[in-house]
């Protein structure tokens, strides 16, 4: 017997975002969140000694209990009203990019589809 994936767990990504990361991988990042607060990508890959594909896959595979925008990185359970502003700018440009993807995915569809009937 088979079981869907739960998606509906806030903060949980999807199974396929977390392939090749760890359990210890996420505690790390979130420990070093904790301590640091914000943090760029330079900051935690030199703290952590992880490349920056790495630091991707394992941000991706927390979800939404981090805040991933220009100013860094951040546990979201620890932002302040001062943060909100950063987080939504996050928020907006994870929207527009979805949205550039999606129009070159549906773009993609039908040229291939043209060529190929």
């Amino acid at each position: 017997m088979t079981t869907q994936p739960d998606l509906f767990t806030p903060g949980k990504a999807p199974v396929e975002l977390t392939r090749g990361v760890t359990e210890s991988d996420q505690l790390n990042l979130r420990a070093h969140l904790m301590s640091h607060g914000w943090q760029t990508r330079k900051e935690i890959c030199t703290a952590l000694v992880w490349e920056e594909r790495k630091l991707r896959a394992v941000a991706e595979s927390i979800g939404t209990d981090i805040v991933r925008c220009q100013l860094g990185y951040k546990l979201t359970d620890t932002c302040t009203r001062d943060d909100v502003s950063a987080a939504l700018q996050g928020c907006d440009a994870f929207e527009s990019q979805a949205k550039k993807e999606l129009l070159y995915s549906t773009g993609l569809r039908r040229r291939l589809h043209a060529l190929i009937g």
